[in-house]
């Protein structure tokens, strides 16, 4: 396979650039790059399979230049996925910099995710699951929900399952893992459903790469959705505040995962659910607080009422 990459130089100075095709990895959940050249083997190291014509050259000011590169996968390659990245890196000398200064040089690189097919290979066939969805521990109300499970203690035996949360603006903690040689790139999108099934609000997952046999955090956050006329009319507080207090009660939150093979384009599905209570106790302590000073309104105003119909018989 032949191609080449436009690289281009915004900078007032001519750089000299050496391009470099290096294997890379990802770490586990973050999903950042780490580079690795300890494999030194052909057959499974893909910068070895990534040839470039020129790979040293000088870019000048405003210049774009094509650098041609083949790449020429051997006939052992390991099936699977192989992954690497060129490198294109400006080689300053010390008098681009001032002494003492501390020398940052910038690089930029291209990705190289490249499938091994080979016929007969036995792979997964649930290549995507989801290792973790659950509400982190630190938004449930802990104590709220240690009374709850001693109180239905008696007649179920799933109180790990009592999730209390107080804000209806949520995040979620969802790992995917990827049990196949090969990458994949889930998407999709968590919807809340109250238990008749209505759904009241969803997140989309946007489509993020795990590589083979890792385990990959999405961060996701549910807002619900205030409508557009509150938006116009509210000031930005009381929106926030109707979006932190938006749901009340019991819900679901549902997951659908999806995902394509990058060697047959077929498609996989995996979908879970997750439930828990919605209770904004400190609104409702506002409320209460105001239903009590209405009362005491209403009992002071009788009270007044009284004792003026006393004050008039008594003249």
């Amino acid at each position: 396979v032949e191609e080449k990459i436009k690289i281009a130089n915004p900078s007032e100075i001519p750089l000299p650039i050496k391009a470099k095709p290096i294997d890379f990895t990802a770490a586990e959940e973050t999903g950042q790059m780490l580079f690795d050249e300890s494999v030194q083997d052909p057959a499974v190291s893909p910068r070895f399979w990534i040839k470039i014509k020129n790979p040293d050259f000088i870019l000048d000011p405003g210049e774009t230049v094509a650098v041609n590169f083949e790449i020429q996968v051997p006939e052992n390659a390991e099936p699977g996925g192989h992954y690497g990245v060129v490198l294109f890196e400006p080689q300053l000398p010390s008098f681009y910099f001032k002494e003492g200064q501390p020398r940052v040089i910038p690089a930029v690189g291209v990705l190289f995710l490249i499938s091994i097919d080979v016929e007969g290979l036995a792979r997964s066939s649930e290549p995507i699951a989801i290792a973790e969805f659950a509400i982190p521990e630190k938004f449930h109300l802990q104590k709220l929900e240690r009374i709850f499970a001693s109180l239905i203690g008696i007649v179920s035996a799933e109180e790990r399952k009592l999730s209390i949360v107080e804000t209806s603006r949520l995040p979620f903690t969802l790992k995917v893992k990827n049990n196949d040689i090969y990458h994949i790139k889930p998407f999709g999108k968590l919807e809340i459903l109250t238990l008749g099934g209505r759904v009241v609000g969803e997140t989309k997952i946007s489509k993020t790469t795990v590589l083979p046999g890792k385990t990959r955090y999405f961060p996701i956050e549910f807002k619900p959705e205030i409508s557009a006329k509150l938006k116009k009319y509210l000031p930005a507080g009381i929106i926030n505040f109707l979006s932190e207090n938006f749901l009340w009660g019991k819900y679901r939150g549902r997951l659908n995962l999806e995902t394509a093979d990058p060697l047959t384009g077929n498609s996989f599905f995996e979908e879970t659910e997750v439930e828990f209570w919605v209770f904004p106790w400190r609104l409702m302590l506002v409320i209460l607080a105001m239903l009590l000073f209405l009362l005491f309104l209403v009992l002071i105003r009788k009270r007044i009422a009284a004792a003026a119909r006393a004050l008039v018989r008594k003249n």
